[in-house]
């Protein structure tokens, strides 16, 4: 199948590659067909490219790749709406935020990230409800270039 994008042109995508957001995505409730598209240039990030909106694309990361402290407890509705059977079919992946195109000040949502279940295709952005964690944690450290410049429960002060 063959869509059209604002970023990357017109390309080709398989069919099972959809991923299907049921409840849609907060602001964008009306879209709920995506695709994951990797990011040539970092190969920490990807793409969550509306397949019926050109101009909607979120970029993604492993929050697990950047901050080893990490961690996301699903509730049981959660659980249910993306039909998981087991862990394993959970891929998470947090909203990577770039203010002013300053690549420097790099954030993720950390609080709110999207998880899929890769084996059916339904997605689902989780807001967790007790968490230490917000919606912007940065990615770099400003001086280092180190990557994970939060820890688990503090905001980035570098």
């Amino acid at each position: 199948m063959r869509i059209f994008t604002s970023r990357f042109g017109e390309i080709e995508i398989e069919a099972e590659r959809i991923i299907t957001f049921p409840a849609g995505v907060p602001g964008f409730e009306e879209l709920r067909r995506f695709v994951l598209l990797p990011e040539k240039d970092m190969e920490e990030f990807c793409w969550l490219q509306s397949v019926d909106e050109p101009e909607v694309a979120f970029l993604l990361t492993d929050p697990f790749v950047f901050f080893r402290d990490y961690s996301l407890e699903l509730g049981e509705d959660d659980v249910c709406a993306l039909e998981l059977e087991r862990k394993e079919e959970a891929l998470v992946l947090t909203v990577v935020t770039i203010p002013g195109n300053d690549v420097r000040l790099v954030t993720a949502n950390l609080l709110a990230p999207v998880v899929i279940n890769t084996r059916l295709g339904l997605a689902r952005q989780v807001v967790q409800v007790s968490s230490p964690f917000t919606t912007k944690h940065r990615l770099f450290c400003r001086d280092s270039g180190k990557k994970g410049c939060v820890e688990a429960k503090e905001e980035a002060l570098c």
